[in-house]
């Protein structure tokens, strides 16, 4: 998987904006769609400024830093120890946090629990919830991220469970069915998403959901 996918040239004055979740609204603006989200570019403050107050909250930089690396700031800033828990990603989510110099301050690292024996041995997710529920689902997804909580002395945790691709889907639960969870000593919230891409891009973009999930939260801006 290559992560930085968006390596633009500069033009002079250009302003980049990097976005995730924006479905429309950007079509007007010089911009480029790829795996991750849409890159917005302006030449004028106005024109810059008039887009943030709309659509401010899709906007995770105003630059060219990747996710990964505005979210490791927000949790060094705030001490804020991080951990994960990962099956369908295989171990993605991790490898680009740790993408990151100085990652070691703020994430302690993850389990990449990927057969449903390693959820129950690693995270005490419940061989009741698998066989009731399958290992797709909200309440797997819930109990990996709690789990993950309990083993670590991290401070919030993030999991994800989903299905790839490109086989393994059924009706009930297709291709792409994700859900991503976060959980700290307070509440536990899991998101339901359906990515559309191939099995990479899914896995992709299932990492992309997690770390603006938890982009969100730090900023108390997180709405399901």
């Amino acid at each position: 998987m290559i992560v930085g996918l968006c390596e633009y040239k500069d033009k002079q004055g250009e302003i980049m904006v990097r976005t995730f979740g924006l479905e429309e609204g950007f079509q007007a603006y010089a911009h480029r769609v790829w795996t991750g989200g849409v890159d917005l570019f302006f030449n004028r403050e106005d024109e810059l400024k008039a887009f943030l107050d709309r659509y401010g909250d899709f906007v995770y930089t105003v630059g060219r830093d990747e996710l990964e690396a505005v979210v490791g700031r927000m949790l060094k800033e705030r001490g804020i120890k991080l951990a994960v828990a990962e099956s369908c990603s295989g171990g993605l989510l991790s490898a680009r946090i740790v993408n990151v110099p100085g990652a070691s301050e703020y994430f302690i690292g993850g389990f990449v629990v990927y057969a449903n024996e390693l959820k129950t041995k690693l995270l005490s997710v419940g061989e009741e919830a698998l066989g009731k529920y399958g290992a797709v689902s909200e309440e797997v997804c819930r109990q990996m991220a709690l789990g993950a909580l309990e083993e670590t002395d991290a401070d919030i945790t993030l999991a994800i469970t989903g299905i790839s691709g490109p086989s393994g889907g059924t009706k009930d639960k297709p291709v792409g069915l994700t859900y991503i969870g976060l959980a700290t000593d307070k509440e536990v919230l899991v998101k339901k998403v359906l990515l559309q891409g191939d099995r990479n891009e899914n896995r992709f973009k299932a990492t992309q959901w997690a770390l603006e999930i938890l982009r969100r939260y730090l900023l108390g801006r997180l709405q399901w």
